[in-house]
C-alpha cells in the first residue's frame, strides 16, 4: 500500500469513526429523551433508563462490529520498500 493510499484510509476511518459517533449520540437522544415520554416501565425501571443505557450500548457495539468490517482496513505504517 502506498503511502498516498495510507493516507486516504486513514481519513476514510477518521471521517467513519465521526459518523458513528453522531449517530450514537442521536440514538441516546432518541433513546432517552424520545421514550421518557412514555409512562412504561420495566422492574420497577423507566423504560427511557433501559433505552437510553442499555440500549445505546448495544447500539454502539453494532457500529463498532460495522466499521471493523466494512470500512477499517489492517495495514502496517511503517515504511515498506514499495512506499514513496
Amino acid at each position: 500500500m502506498k503511502r498516498e493510499d495510507k493516507f486516504k484510509q486513514i481519513a476514510k476511518e477518521a471521517r467513519a469513526v465521526l459518523w458513528a459517533l453522531l449517530a450514537i449520540i442521536i440514538f441516546w437522544i432518541i433513546a432517552g429523551l424520545g421514550i421518557s415520554r412514555l409512562n412504561i416501565t420495566i422492574f420497577h425501571t423507566p423504560l427511557w433508563v433501559i433505552t437510553g443505557c442499555v440500549g445505546t450500548w448495544i447500539f454502539s457495539i453494532v457500529i463498532v462490529v460495522f466499521l471493523m468490517k466494512r470500512i477499517f482496513k489492517d495495514f502496517s505504517l511503517e515504511e515498506d520498500d514499495g512506499d514513496e
